[in-house]
């Protein structure tokens, strides 16, 4: 038997003996309507092909039950397991994720800032570029709808979850010094907040420690291809002579593909045991960290807690005007110990 074909919301209204705003609450909330009107209007879509128009409703409300998602690039895994967890926990929550990515541009964030607005997006979770970030739009979206900073923010007092970058580089340095030799910090061009403040972190604690900082890396170029950048310095440092030590803290995971990389090309050995040439530690915990060669040695942010606190903050924003929630929150992160460290 063929399922009845309706168009529109008013004709499946008609079918199933409802008035259009019944039914349309019923789609909002199924336990908002009676048993009795519930009952009916389900065996009339069971009999039924028809499926409401979710986004042409949303657009007819002041607010929807969407979430807007920005983040730098969906082509990082890390914003990949972020958006993966950060959508799971919205859907069960009842709420439609959205995602736009700006792809490192601050013309396309301005951008994905007036769409998820034109969307009518209940609030927003955002991951913002940083350094290039267009600090007055993205204010002018804090005034207009909840936000949530997640990974990194832009100051001022709208509310932020991410890593605690003073304890997790802090505790990779103490984990290197203790087992070999300190390390050389190589750092990446500083495109947010993270940056400054691990090469601050890491500063500090060898300077606790007693030893002297050394930093490498070109930091001045602006880019997020973090890979590359690590290959073509780490090729030409060890083409011009070496190393300026034997253990190399990079600035995050992805940094260190490139430079282990490099590393192999150049015939040096990465590891721990005493026939290698060099220690590579990175941060991050990044999804393919445990599958290089060897097995990168890292500080793993904690993903579920920053998407699940992420997710938490925002709720409680939307659902109380003026909620107090804290401002930061800072994660630790936990040391991962594998053989190239």
């Amino acid at each position: 038997m063929m399922p009845m074909t309706h168009k529109t919301m008013e004709d499946f209204a008609r079918s199933c003996g409802v008035s259009r705003p019944t039914l349309s609450k019923y789609f909002d909330d199924p336990t908002s309507v009676k048993p009795a009107t519930r009952q009916r209007i389900e065996v009339a879509l069971r009999a039924s092909d028809y499926q409401p128009n979710l986004f042409a409703r949303n657009l007819n409300r002041k607010r929807t039950r969407s979430i807007g998602i920005v983040v730098p690039t969906v082509a990082d895994p890390f914003y990949s397991e972020m958006v993966s967890r950060i959508e799971l926990r919205l859907r069960d929550e009842g709420y439609w994720p959205i995602v736009i990515s700006s792809h490192g541009s601050r013309e396309l964030e301005v951008e994905a800032t007036r769409t998820i607005l034109s969307l009518k997006v209940s609030g927003a979770l955002i991951a913002p570029l940083g350094l290039r970030s267009d600090h007055r739009t993205l204010e002018k979206l804090t005034q207009a709808i909840p936000i949530v900073y997640f990974d990194t923010y832009l100051e001022g007092s709208t509310p932020f979850v991410g890593n605690n970058n003073a304890q997790s580089v802090s505790t990779i340095v103490e984990y290197l010094t203790r087992s070999g030799d300190a390390p050389v910090y190589f750092d990446i061009p500083h495109v947010n907040h993270n940056s400054p403040e691990r090469v601050n972190s890491y500063v500090a604690t060898m300077q606790r420690l007693g030893h002297e900082p050394v930093i490498i890396g070109n930091t001045e170029d602006y880019t997020w291809d973090f890979e590359r950048i690590g290959y073509e310095q780490m090729e030409k440092m060890l083409g011009n002579g070496g190393l300026p030590g034997k253990t190399i803290l990079c600035a995050n995971d992805r940094l260190a593909f490139g430079v282990m990389a490099a590393a192999y090309s150049q015939g040096r050995k990465v590891g721990r045991r005493g026939d290698c040439d060099l220690r590579v530690a990175a941060h991050d915990d990044h999804p393919l960290s445990r599958y290089t060669c060897p097995a990168l040695t890292t500080m793993a942010q904690d993903f579920a807690s920053m998407a699940g606190r992420s997710v938490e903050t925002l709720l409680t924003l939307l659902d109380e005007d003026d909620a107090a929630v804290a401002p930061k929150v800072s994660l630790d992160a936990t040391l991962v110990m594998r053989q190239s460290a």
